[in-house]
Formats: structure tokens, C-alpha cells, sequence
């Protein structure tokens, strides 16, 4: 996990052990439901280091929104405290169990407790695109043209042919491009791609991990919200091989399943996990594996592989089954 998902899951848990909801919203715009029944819109800058005193100017001076600025960083500086105690910026500091919302210091449960979760470094943008690309070409099992991988990810051509310029097992031919070797640009997918990124939720519920992923997908249909079913759930779907002992969704908004009887979790804990995901182009990779509302093969494999479970490599190991079965011949 890089250290902007870190801080974007670990300030959610945050927010949770202070007993304050988030009720709804993205990645950069979070609705906050305060213990006291008040609600708080805000814009959300995660940032890896401390905004200086300048840069948190022009943050609260863009005019582009009416939401209140909320900070998201590991350690807080002074600057960032003092301007968060007179209310004129919401603050949350991961690695201090800091959050002051409103100009109000909230307690968290546990804040003598360290986020523990792994940061793995990655620098600059994320090439998105690029790993969209393969895996398009590692599913579909058929030659894409330049044009229709843009058209298919909904990104322009030049964004396209700089992807494969990275990539270095493909090959074109008459029909456009295909993987070549097919194992070698597989094995370079899985050693590179580090997730969708983003932020999580958990969840609590009783009933058989399949049902709450469908219990949780439905809620989402039903009011217009996009899904897609992940991890231990999905893997059953494509390849059955063990008892799921964890449902995972993505979504790309954050939802409140409290109505359809979760409760919030904690990550030791929790039977369902949520992700916002960092990566836009998961869902146009699903919808050409077309099995909805089923995220695809690979992203399910990367799931699976950072589940709980002694035989979780086995289950990934038949999901890839799966993925190779559509090697271009």
C-alpha cells in the first residue's frame, strides 16, 4: 500500500474510533456526520508531507468549493494545529491520532494504538494506463489496435502509445497488439502492480461471506451506485476453490452500510472491507471481462493474494489459471 492510501485508511479508521460517521463521498470530497448529529462537508488534500504555510494558503484560498479544507498527513505541524484550533481547517494526523473537525478536538478510541500498515514507496504518477493496457491484453485474448485500447479505456491515444512504449512484453502485428510472451508480461504485471490504491471501510456482518458481498452489492445498485465484487467472493465465481472468509467491493464513492445491517469494523476484524480505489480504470478492465458486477480476474488475483488464508496462493493460483486460459495462440 503506498503512503497516500495509507493515510486515506488509516484517517477513515480514525474517524470511526472517534465515533464520527462518513457518510458519504470520494476520495476528495468526504460528508461527515459529527457525534453531536452535525454534519460537515468537506474537501479532502491527503498530503505525504505537511503542507507549508504557503502551499496551505493556496489550498484554502481556491474558491472552487464551498467545503470546508480537511488535511489528511502522518504528523502535523504546528502551523497545521494552530489553523485547525481557530476551525479554519479540519485536520487529521494518522500517526498521532489527531482530528479536530470544526475547530473541536474529537477523543479516538485506542489512541495509544500506531498504524502498522506497510507503505510501499512509489514515486511520481502512477501509470495507471499502462497497467490498464496489460491487462487488456492479458484478458481479452485478442489483438487490440492503439485505437481501440483508448477507446476501451476512455484515455487518449497518446496516453495509449506511451504505455506501450513501457511495456516490454508485447508485440504488434496485423490485427494490433498482443502479449508476447504471454507468460513474461504476466509475471511483470503481478511483480508491478500495486493495487488500486485508494481508501477502505470495514464492516462487520453475520450472514455467509458470498451473501454479504451480494447483500452489499445490492445496496449499491439500488441506489445508483457503481460496484464491483472482489477477493474471496469473487474468486469463488471464477474459480471455486476454497470456503471465502472475506467479502471485498469496490465502489467509487463511499457508502454507509449501516442500513443493510453491517456494522463498522476494524481491519482485524471485519468480514467486508469497501475501497475507494485510487486506480480509474478498474472498472473499464471489468466490463471487458464481462462478468458483472465481478471486478476482473486480475484484480481479483491481487486481492486474493493479500487475503487471510493458508491456501490463499493455491485459489490464486487457480484464478491465473483462469487468465491464462485466454493466451493469444
Amino acid at each position: 500500500m503506498d503512503a497516500a492510501s495509507v493515510i486515506y485508511s488509516n484517517a477513515v479508521d480514525l474517524l470511526r474510533r472517534a465515533d464520527v460517521r462518513l457518510v458519504a463521498g470520494s476520495l476528495h470530497e468526504w460528508d461527515l456526520a459529527l457525534p453531536d448529529g452535525r454534519e460537515l462537508a468537506t474537501r479532502v488534500r491527503v498530503q505525504r508531507r505537511p503542507p507549508t504555510p504557503q502551499a496551505l494558503a493556496g489550498m484554502l484560498a481556491d474558491s472552487s468549493s464551498s467545503r470546508r479544507l480537511l488535511v489528511g498527513v502522518r504528523r502535523a505541524t504546528a502551523h497545521l494545529r494552530a489553523r485547525a484550533a481557530t476551525g479554519e481547517i479540519d485536520l487529521i494526523a494518522v500517526d498521532e491520532n489527531l482530528l479536530v473537525l470544526g475547530g473541536t478536538r474529537y477523543l479516538v478510541a485506542g489512541a495509544d494504538a500506531t498504524p502498522t500498515a506497510p507503505v510501499r514507496k512509489v514515486r511520481g504518477r502512477k501509470p495507471w494506463v499502462r497497467w490498464a493496457v496489460e491487462r487488456l491484453l492479458l484478458l481479452s485474448g485478442t489483438a487490440y489496435t492503439q485505437q481501440r485500447l483508448a477507446d476501451v479505456l476512455g484515455v487518449s491515444q497518446q496516453a495509449v502509445s506511451l504505455a506501450l512504449k513501457q511495456i516490454r512484453h508485447v508485440r504488434r502485428i496485423d490485427d494490433g497488439w498482443i502479449a508476447d510472451p504471454y507468460q513474461g508480461l504476466l509475471e511483470d504485471y503481478l511483480a508491478d502492480y500495486p493495487g488500486p490504491g485508494g481508501a477502505h471501510t470495514y464492516w462487520y456482518g453475520l450472514d455467509p461471506v458470498i451473501e454479504q458481498a451480494l447483500t452489499a452489492a445490492r445496496t449499491c445498485l439500488d441506489t445508483g451506485t457503481d460496484v464491483l465484487i472482489s477477493g474471496d467472493a469473487a474468486a469463488d465465481a471464477y474459480a471455486p476453490w476454497r470456503l471465502p472468509a472475506r467479502a471485498a467491493i469496490y465502489v467509487p464513492e463511499f457508502v454507509d452500510f449501516t442500513p443493510a445491517g453491517f456494522s463498522p469494523s476494524t481491519e482485524d476484524e471485519h468480514t467486508l472491507v469497501v475501497r475507494v480505489p485510487a486506480d480509474p480504470t478498474i472498472w473499464r478492465t471489468a466490463a471487458v471481462a464481462g462478468h458483472s458486477p465481478l471486478a476482473d480476474p486480475l484484480i481479483t488475483v491481487h486481492d486474493v493474494l493479500r487475503s487471510t488464508g493458508a491456501d490463499k496462493d493455491e485459489a490464486a493460483a487457480k484464478l491465473l489459471d483462469v487468465v491464462r486460459a485466454k493466451e493469444t495462440v
